[in-house]
């Protein structure tokens, strides 16, 4: 039997800044388990580490080589700015609903009076990255545990109201009877869905049958495509 090779040093230091399990790194960056493991061989990639760094509030410079500061505090994507606050060429502005709460646990009712003035700035870069239309893309505050640690409470999620299709194993915003929420979706046979927390323990995951759909008011209001979560 082979001895097993030791993770490539970069993505310990991944691991290291999520806190997370492989898979549920995997998840919060937007890549799948097996390109972490292809990741232990050959080492992060930059597109992956640019992820990281957005996702994980550290420098991609320190996950690559392991040099220099490990937190990065004085470069963020993603900054809060009023109608005075020039906009580079590389940036658009988006709708961020900070006060309308998008519940990670049982569910909120929102309600939303009147139309958002506050924006957040974003790269346009990101919105590429993702394959985001800057007309589709708006910023929510989420709160509770069911989906901690992958979006933890007080986060700034960012979604794609566009992109309503679920891909099994994806974060989407649904509405589930009135009640808002950031969820795993998989799809069922005939037309059902499965609707899972990352808080396992505390949130056991539901199955709606497509009759059930129907009569809870469920459907799913956008793709989550990225968040910021707020440091410990």
């Amino acid at each position: 039997m082979k001895p097993e090779i030791a993770p490539h040093a970069s993505v310990v230091r991944l691991l290291e800044a999520s806190g997370l399990t492989q898979e549920e790194t995997a998840k919060a960056i937007d890549e799948s388990p097996q390109t972490i493991t292809n990741w232990k061989k050959r080492g992060v990639s930059k597109s992956g580490a640019l992820k990281a760094a957005a996702s994980f509030g550290v420098s991609a410079n320190w996950i690559l080589s392991g040099i220099g500061e490990k937190h990065n505090n004085n470069v963020s994507k993603v900054t809060e700015w009023d109608e005075n606050t020039p906009i580079d060429n590389d940036e658009v502005e988006i709708p961020f609903y900070k006060e309308v709460l998008v519940s990670c646990g049982s569910g909120s009712l929102v309600e939303i009076i009147g139309n958002e003035t506050r924006k957040l700035r974003l790269s346009k870069s990101t919105l590429r990255q993702y394959g985001v239309e800057s007309t589709n893309a708006y910023a929510l505050t989420a709160f509770g545990d069911s989906m901690t640690p992958v979006i933890n409470n007080g986060a700034t999620v960012y979604v794609d109201v566009g992109r309503t299709s679920i891909v099994d194993g994806k974060i989407y915003a649904i509405n589930h009877g009135g009640l808002f929420k950031f969820k795993y979706l998989y799809r069922m046979p005939k037309g059902g869905v499965r609707i899972v927390s990352a808080n396992k323990d505390e949130y056991p995951e539901e199955i709606l049958t497509a009759e059930d759909i129907m009569d809870q008011d469920f459907c799913v209001v956008a793709y989550a495509f990225n968040v910021q979560n707020p440091l410990p």
